[in-house]
């Protein structure tokens, strides 16, 4: 049996340099899955692209440390913007019942934008994996009943209840950095077939290259993780080692 892997390009909405390079790598390449964020300046566009390519699902890309809050949110603001300062908060500070509410307010920002509900949650910068906001999103997720992006790997250091929620068997968020190469790649999957993962999530930042996104620590990087989605090969040698290609939305098929 076929073993699923999602290739998922987080950022889509960030700015149109972005979205272009995720339809780009979905329509040319081995990107099924991606996911948005609510309020970033591109999002609009995105969510006009995804409806000219409904063959790619879209999932939501919860932020709280970038752009400005649908909610208030005083503790994790700087002049009303969120940031990484985020990360220098004390988990026992952190406004629990804040976040729960910006958490809703994206989502439901999502379905008025793109007249859908996401096909799964994860976030920017790995913040629903802190321990004290992960059960929130948890939570979320299981009441909406749409799946959710675990690292099982950070999880190993704490305890948290997330069998109930929809998820796959791992996910790498390896291919990222300096050193993107289509080997790497393969690496990521021949390590899966070796711990017989019947699900796998590979994070992805394919882009083109705008003025907007010059602005970002991580640029030119993008491109290169495009040309290695896109190679004429990667697709053929993803096939031949047994995965199929698919987004969250197959998990709720098996």
């Amino acid at each position: 049996m076929s073993s699923l892997l999602i290739v998922n390009a987080d950022d889509f909405g960030l700015c149109q340099a972005v979205n272009y390079g995720i339809i780009e790598s979905h329509r040319n390449g081995i990107v099924n899955s991606t996911s948005a964020m609510m309020n970033m300046p591109g999002i609009y566009h995105a969510a006009k692209l995804s409806h000219e390519y409904p063959s790619l699902a879209v999932g939501m890309h919860f932020v709280l440390t970038a752009g400005m809050p649908f909610s208030n949110i005083p503790s994790l603001t700087h002049n009303g913007i969120l940031g990484k300062w985020l990360w220098e908060i004390d988990s026992n500070d952190l406004p629990l019942d804040e976040i729960a509410q910006e958490l809703r307010r994206q989502y439901e920002h999502f379905i008025t934008v793109f007249g859908y509900e996401p096909s799964h949650i994860d976030s920017h910068h790995h913040v629903h994996m802190m321990t004290s906001i992960f059960p929130i999103v948890v939570n979320f997720a299981q009441e909406k009943g749409i799946a959710l992006r675990v690292d099982r790997q950070l999880a190993k250091t704490w305890p948290p209840i997330f069998d109930p929620v929809t998820s796959t068997d791992y996910f790498s968020r390896d291919f990222y950095g300096d050193e993107v190469t289509e080997s790497l790649f393969l690496n990521i999957l021949n390590d899966s077939i070796t711990r017989g993962d019947q699900s796998i999530e590979i994070m992805s930042h394919p882009a083109f290259i705008d003025n907007a996104l010059l602005k970002s620590n991580y640029t030119y990087q993008r491109l290169t993780e495009l040309d290695v989605l896109t190679s004429t090969t990667l697709k053929a040698q993803v096939l031949d080692r047994g995965f199929k290609l698919g987004s969250y939305l197959d998990l709720y098929d098996k």
